[in-house]
């Protein structure tokens, strides 16, 4: 019996890893400035950079979970039929979809994006150290127990306005 391997070495991948950073960066934008500042720049290749637009459009617009439901679904349909997609370019776009819907439909819109650190790479949790949890608000630090996360690092590591 084949030994499995871990789920981050398994699916883990640098554009996984890009995709992590622009929803970070979206999150900080939207809690310091709303959405006045989105969408941020999509440099991402086809078919993610048209499924990312639409995803961001989404939370832009404001609609309804049944409408972006529908519409994420049936983009998401049509980008994987298109050609035989594999599951790195499956799993991105599962990525943008469920990012997208969590962060503009929960309540928390943190615990979604918290809760994928399995699939950070090395240089998206090298991110989330020294840009993302700093600059996180107090009540979100403490319910995620974020401080335990930066509390060694030293204050010049920070990179607090790269978002």
């Amino acid at each position: 019996m084949r030994k499995m391997d871990s789920i981050k070495s398994r699916y883990s991948n640098e554009i996984l890893d890009k995709i992590f950073r622009y929803f970070m960066r979206t999150v900080l934008h939207l809690q310091n400035s709303g959405i006045e500042n989105l969408p941020l720049e999509n440099d991402f290749e086809e078919p993610l950079k048209s499924f990312l637009d639409i995803a961001v459009d989404l939370i832009i617009d404001g609609q309804p979970p049944e409408i972006s439901r529908l519409i994420l679904d049936a983009e998401y349909d049509a980008k994987i039929s298109d050609a035989a997609a594999s599951v790195k370019t499956a799993m991105n776009l599962q990525l943008i979809k469920a990012l997208s819907w969590h962060i503009h439909y929960d309540e928390d819109s943190y615990k979604y994006l918290l809760s994928t650190v399995n699939l950070w790479g090395n240089e998206i949790s090298e991110y989330a150290a020294r840009t993302f949890y700093p600059n996180l608000p107090e009540e979100i630090m403490e319910r995620y127990q974020i401080h335990d996360l930066i509390k060694y690092m030293p204050k010049d590591a920070f990179r607090l306005e790269d978002y």
